[in-house]
């Protein structure tokens, strides 16, 4: 790793020593310059600068990945929208040579600043080093959406492709052509950090194929969506009352391409876990992407009470924790949770009433729609202070 970060560095040296002579040389002599040779050296200069920078970038990105500090926000990308004025600039430096296709389905559930430097990077590759046709598809696939960018070049030298998306990784083309050999290890790494990968083939000249996880596309039912009033109350009679009012929200929530989690017992998360799947949901795709995210609550509920009353620290520790987690890989997320009424229908509201405090003190340091069920009892009143809203189940 050392000796190709020398020879980065020593690139980066010689780009940056050809930009200097250039300026000096345009601040020497531009007034007695001709206008071809002027425009020639101003435009090296464009390309000279660009080549700095992309090494620049691919390097810093590459060691925030390393440090597990890059970032991403995991939101519903609408792939046109996002890439437009990307792929608008290489129609511009490639004219009628590239071929766009994105379906207006194929939305996404990534970051929309990462899926830009993947594809910025792919179709940089394919500017560089492909043949004279460049095409950009994307297409919904079941529950994924695939991005392909495809070039009718020679493709990648055999010697390279088992190790093309390491680090490091560079033919002699992408030496003189000023590649870093981060670029793909990049591309890898932040589709994985998307809960996607990327794969290449070349029957077919050289095509890069993206996947990423698709937003949902949900059928059913749907009620005024519960996030919208805050902290949130409902109370119920029947399980699947409970069910359908809690499905209608995790459904919005996971159709917007938000995180969801849910905080119930076991018998009542698979109530819901059925009527989302008979909606077209794969749950166990937004399980393995950190989409969706469960939590028990009746084990919940005793693990975060310490002498007869809910520790804040215990809160903090198993519940914070978590909300925390989905808030830095999502840019919204929502929750629903009825630990307060395992509380409540063991005859602790007492218990319940701290657990709303404490969520409430979460809310105010983390922003997020909360919803909460609660089964009917005559008791309700004590409840509804501790809510921006009482809803009907």
């Amino acid at each position: 790793m050392r000796e190709f970060e020398a020879q980065l560095i020593h690139d980066m040296r010689n780009t940056a020593c050809v930009i200097r002579g250039a300026a000096e040389t345009l601040h020497l002599t531009h007034e007695s310059m001709p206008t071809a040779a002027l425009s020639d050296i101003t435009g090296m200069l464009t390309r000279r600068s660009d080549m700095l920078v992309r090494l620049l970038e691919d390097l810093a990105t590459m060691h925030a990945l390393d440090r597990g500090d890059l970032t991403v926000g995991l939101q519903s990308v609408d792939l046109t929208e996002t890439c437009d004025d990307l792929i608008s600039a290489y129609q511009d430096q490639l004219g009628n040579r590239i071929h766009v296709e994105l379906a207006a389905d194929a939305l996404v559930l990534g970051d929309p600043l990462r899926i830009t430097q993947v594809l910025d990077n792919l179709l940089s590759n394919a500017a560089r080093h492909g043949g004279h046709e460049v095409a950009v598809r994307a297409w919904l696939e079941g529950h994924e959406v695939r991005v392909a960018v495809t070039d009718d070049g020679p493709g990648v030298p055999e010697a390279l492709v088992d190790s093309l998306f390491d680090p490091y990784s560079r033919g002699g083309a992408s030496q003189q052509l000023g590649g870093s050999g981060l670029g793909l290890a990049i591309v890898h790494r932040l589709c994985a950090a998307m809960g996607g990968s990327i794969a290449y083939d070349n029957t077919a000249g050289t095509t890069f194929t993206v996947t990423l996880p698709a937003v949902p596309h949900p059928s059913g039912r749907t009620r005024k969506d519960a996030a919208l009033a805050g902290h949130s109350v409902s109370f119920w009679v029947e399980d699947q009352t409970l069910a359908d009012a809690v499905t209608d929200y995790v459904a919005t929530g996971l159709a917007n391409g938000e995180g969801v989690a849910i905080a119930m017992t076991e018998s009542h998360r698979a109530l819901v876990a059925t009527c989302l799947a008979a909606r077209g949901f794969d749950l166990d795709a937004a399980r393995t992407i950190g989409q969706y995210l469960e939590l028990d609550a009746d084990e919940v509920s005793k693990a975060i009470v310490l002498d007869g009353r809910v520790s804040p620290d215990r809160f903090e520790a198993i519940i914070g924790t978590t909300i925390r987690t989905i808030d830095s890989r999502w840019r919204t997320f929502r929750v629903f949770g009825e630990i307060v009424d395992v509380y409540w229908r063991a005859g602790s509201g007492d218990l319940s009433l701290q657990l709303e405090n404490c969520w409430n003190r979460l809310r105010a340091t983390v922003d997020f729609p909360l919803y909460c069920g609660y089964q009917v009892s005559e008791e309700q009143e004590s409840l509804r202070h501790c809510h921006d809203a009482v809803l009907v189940a």
